[in-house]
């Protein structure tokens, strides 16, 4: 689909003022409070099943939060936010008191969370920043 100049300059120029790498950062520190409140809740509900959960929810929780305060979509905004999750990771291990396997899975929690926290792009934004990435959208 074909779109004027002018339409992906003004989507371009709206992405760019919605996205704050540094709001994706506070939006990241924000959400590890409740992602430490899940790994808290493991402790104290001592449940040995749904181990998988914990692989899961946190850094998705992390990455959602980013996502609301952030809106960033470019990977070297979402870098931060993956760290973020996989220092979480290591910590709710650590007050679980797991085994050195669990400690391995902070990958998997990085790439969650960074895969959370990027927004939605509607197809004229995308189209829209592809053309100013390579040059052609001036």
């Amino acid at each position: 689909m074909r779109y004027s100049q002018e339409e992906m300059k003004t989507a371009y120029n709206n992405v760019m003022k919605k996205c704050k790498p540094m709001g994706a950062i506070f939006g990241a520190l924000v959400g590890t409070i409740p992602a430490l409140a899940i790994y808290i809740s493991f402790v104290f509900m001592n449940v040995n099943g749904p181990i998988w959960i914990l692989c899961i929810l946190p850094p998705a929780v992390i990455g959602m939060f980013s996502r609301f305060v952030g809106r960033t979509f470019r990977p070297e905004h979402r870098i931060p936010t993956g760290l973020i999750g996989a220092i979480t990771h290591i910590l709710g291990c650590y007050i679980l008191g797991s085994g050195i396997i669990f400690y391995l899975l902070a990958p998997i929690n990085f790439a969650i969370a960074m895969i959370a926290a990027k927004t939605k792009l509607s197809e004229v934004e995308e189209w829209a920043i592809y053309q100013a990435d390579i040059g052609k959208l001036s």
